[in-house]
C-alpha cells in the first residue's frame, strides 16, 4: 500500500521529542499542511522517559522548568494545579504526570490547530529510509511505505550496551536484564534475590525505586567506576549570571571558573545555581571546545558532570538513605572484570574495587544493566546504521549522535546540509552535548518547526491538500 499524497512532514518517535515538535507545527502553520507522527509503541506522548507508572518515579527538575514552552514558562504548572492545585513551582510531581501532559499538549494543539492543519497518528517501526527527489520514503517492518516532504528524526535513546568482558553465557541468559525499560523487565527479580545494578546514575536511581515499590528486601549492589550518586536538589536556588570564562576553548579553563564561582556563589546560592546558570550557554560553550578538548571531558570529567547537571529530587535521595541505612542497598566504585554463572544458578561477578589491585566477586542472583543508552550510535540503532551506511547521515566526530546544522538538519557523508531529513533531541548530542532534558528539547523543537515551514512554505509544488487515505489510527 502506498498513500497518495505525500505528508509535509513525518515525524518518526512519538515520545518527548517528536510530541513537542509536532505540538509545535501544529501551532505554528497557518495554511495548508499536514503532518503525520509515527510511534511504534501505540502510544504518543509519554515515550519511554515518562510513560512509567511507578508513583515513586519522580521529574528530576521542578515542576516550574518543565513548560513545553518556553515563552510561556508556567504552563505545566498550571496544567499540573487543575490536577493538583497545591503544586509548587519548586515541587517534583509524578513523571507519569508529565506523560499525561505531553498528551495533553498535542491535543490541545490538534485542537486549535488552524483550518487546513492536519495531524495523523500512525503506529509502525521503520525499517529504512531513502531520500528520493525533494522527499523522502520511509518503509516499514509491517505496513505501507510512507512519503513524505521532510522527515524528522526523534527516536530517543538506544538499550544500554553490554559490557565488553566475557560475560560466561550471562548476557543470553534469563538472569540478565539489558535494560530495566524493557516491558517485564522486572518480573523475574523476586522479592528476596540479589541484584548487581551496572551504573549508579539516574537510570540506576529509578531501578531502585521500582525493586523498592515492589517490596524488594534482598541485598542490592550497586557499582560503577567512581560510585557516584547523582547529586540533590536543593529547594530555594536560583540560577544567578553565567559564569564569566576567560578562556572558555579550554577544559581545563572551564573547570576552574565554575570551582572558583562555586566556592563563591554570592549571597543565598551554592554550586547549583552555578552549574545551572550555564544551561543557557552550555551549547556554545560545547561547540567552542575543540575536539580533543571535547575528547578530554567525556575521558576524565563526564561522569562528574553527569552527577552534578542531572540531579535528583530530595525525596528520592530520602529513599537511597533509607534503603542504604537499612543495608538493603551498598553502592560500589570498581570496574567489572567478568561474569561467570555457577552450576547452581549463580552470577560471579569479578570486579576490581577502585583502588586496589586485586578483584572481588559478587555472587548474586540477576545482574541489571543501569549504564544508559548505548554511545555508539550505529551499534544501538539500526534504522541509524543504515542512514549512515547508505551516506544519508554520518555520525558527529565524537560517535555520540548525528551530525547536523544549527537547527537539526542532517549532514550527508559528503558534509552537505539535508533539505529533507531532520532532527532533534538525543540524536543531536554529540553537537550540544546537552539535549536530552525538556528545557533543550523545547527549545529545539520551536527552532526546527519554524525551519520546516519556512522551508515548506517557500516550495510552491510542495504543500499537500486534500486528504490522502488514511490508514488505521490509535486513539
Amino acid at each position: 500500500m502506498r498513500f497518495e499524497q505525500p505528508w509535509d512532514v513525518l515525524v518518526v518517535g512519538g515520545g518527548a521529542s517528536g510530541t513537542l515538535l509536532a505540538a509545535q507545527l501544529l501551532r505554528k502553520a497557518s495554511g495548508p499542511f499536514r503532518v503525520a507522527l509515527l510511534e511504534r509503541t501505540g502510544r504518543v506522548g509519554p515515550g519511554l522517559a515518562y510513560s512509567t507508572e511507578n508513583a515513586s518515579h519522580l521529574l528530576n527538575v521542578p515542576a516550574g522548568k518543565m513548560s513545553a514552552f518556553a515563552e510561556d514558562p508556567e504552563h505545566f504548572l498550571r496544567w499540573m494545579r487543575r490536577l493538583e492545585p497545591d503544586t509548587g513551582p519548586g515541587d517534583f510531581v509524578q513523571r507519569r504526570r508529565y506523560g499525561q501532559y505531553l498528551e495533553a499538549v498535542l491535543r490541545e494543539a490538534r485542537e486549535g490547530a488552524a483550518p487546513g492543519v492536519g495531524l495523523e497518528l500512525l503506529q509502525g517501526e521503520v525499517l529504512s529510509i531513502s531520500q528520493e527527489g525533494d522527499g523522502a520514503r520511509v518503509a516499514l517492518v509491517r505496513g505501507p511505505v510512507l512519503e513524505a516532504s521532510t522527515v524528522v528524526l526523534a527516536v530517543g535513546n538506544a538499550l544500554p550496551a553490554d559490557l565488553p568482558v566475557a560475560d560466561g553465557g550471562l548476557y543470553a541468559s534469563q538472569r540478565y536484564i539489558r535494560s530495566p525499560w524493557l516491558e517485564g523487565a522486572l518480573r523475574r527479580v523476586r522479592p528476596h534475590h540479589s541484584v548487581l545494578l551496572i551504573g549508579t546514575g539516574l537510570t540506576m536511581v529509578d531501578t531502585v525505586l521500582s525493586l523498592a515499590e515492589r517490596n524488594h528486601e534482598g541485598r542490592i549492589h550497586a557499582i560503577s567506576r567512581h560510585g557516584l550518586l547523582p547529586q540533590v536538589h536543593r529547594s530555594g536556588v536560583v540560577p544567578g549570571t553565567p559564569v564569566a570564562l576567560v578562556e572558555p576553548h579550554r577544559v581545563r579553563s572551564i573547570l576552574g571558573a565554575l570551582r572558583h564561582h562555586s566556592r563563591h556563589p554570592g549571597e543565598g546560592g551554592d554550586w547549583r545555581a552555578v552549574l545551572d546558570s550555564l544551561r543557557p550557554v552550555t551549547a556554545s560553550l560545547w561547540r567552542g571546545l575543540p575536539e580533543p578538548e571535547r575528547r578530554r571531558f567525556l575521558r576524565h570529567l563526564r561522569s562528574f558532570w553527569d552527577v552534578h547537571r542531572h540531579r535528583m529530587a530530595p525525596a528520592v535521595n530520602d529513599t537511597l538513605e533509607q534503603l542504604q541505612r537499612a543495608g538493603v542497598l551498598r553502592i560500589h566504585s570498581a570496574r567489572v572484570r567478568g561474569f561467570q554463572l555457577s552450576d547452581e544458578g549463580w552470577v560471579l561477578a569479578r570486579v576490581r574495587p577502585r583502588g586496589f589491585s586485586r578483584e572481588a566477586t559478587f555472587r548474586v542472583q540477576h545482574v541489571i544493566n543501569c549504564t544508559g543508552p548505548d554511545a555508539s550510535i550505529g551499534r544501538g540503532h539500526p534504522l541509524l546504521r543504515g542512514l549512515l551506511e547508505s551516506g544519508l547521515a554520518r555520525a558527529d566526530a565524537l560517535g555520540l549522535g548525528l551530525a547536523t546544522d544549527e537547527e537539526g538538519a542532517l549532514l550527508d557523508a559528503q558534509g552537505r546540509v539535508s533539505s529533507v531529513l531532520f532532527t532533534l533531541g538525543p540524536l543531536r548530542r554529540g553537537d550540544l552535548w546537552e539535549s536530552t532534558a525538556i528545557p533543550e528539547i523545547r527549545v529545539q523543537a520551536l527552532s526546527l518547526a519554524r525551519r520546516l515551514l519556512e522551508q515548506l512554505t517557500s516550495r510552491p509544488d510542495v504543500s499537500a491538500s486534500g486528504s490522502a487515505p488514511q490508514p488505521t489510527p490509535f486513539p
